[in-house]
């Protein structure tokens, strides 16, 4: 497996469709240049959002707060690339998004348990 593949994450900012001055937040995760994008579901007021830095800018607390759920989204992503190493899968971008968001486990709904319980097999 390669391992000098090309890996970012950034944070940035789209305007907000029903709000004039609010953006919304984005994380963009690239390898090897294909990219996958997550809407994170935050907004900040488009004064308070540092391009460069792609974080919010100032000391408030809910701009403390913001920055710090963004640094759990970056370290959460950078989890989800070595657990991807780690079990040798294919690491592309919309790999690391389906772990980041959870659709990669095989989930089970109610129906699919009492199923397999009438049936005699486990799950």
């Amino acid at each position: 497996m390669k391992t000098n593949q090309t890996f970012t994450v950034i944070f940035f900012t789209r305007k907000s469709r029903s709000v004039q001055n609010l953006l919304s937040i984005y994380v963009r995760i690239t390898i090897l240049g294909k990219r996958a994008e997550i809407s994170l579901k935050r907004k900040i007021d488009a004064g308070q959002w540092d391009c460069i830095k792609g974080r919010g800018k100032g000391r408030s607390e809910e701009i403390r707060n913001l920055n710090a759920y963004l640094d759990q989204v970056q370290a959460k992503l950078l989890q989800c690339h070595s657990q991807l190493v780690h079990e040798d899968k294919i690491v592309s971008s919309n790999a690391i998004k389906t772990r980041f968001l959870g659709e990669d486990e095989v989930s089970r709904t109610l129906m699919d348990l009492e199923l397999a319980t009438k049936n005699g097999t486990k799950s």
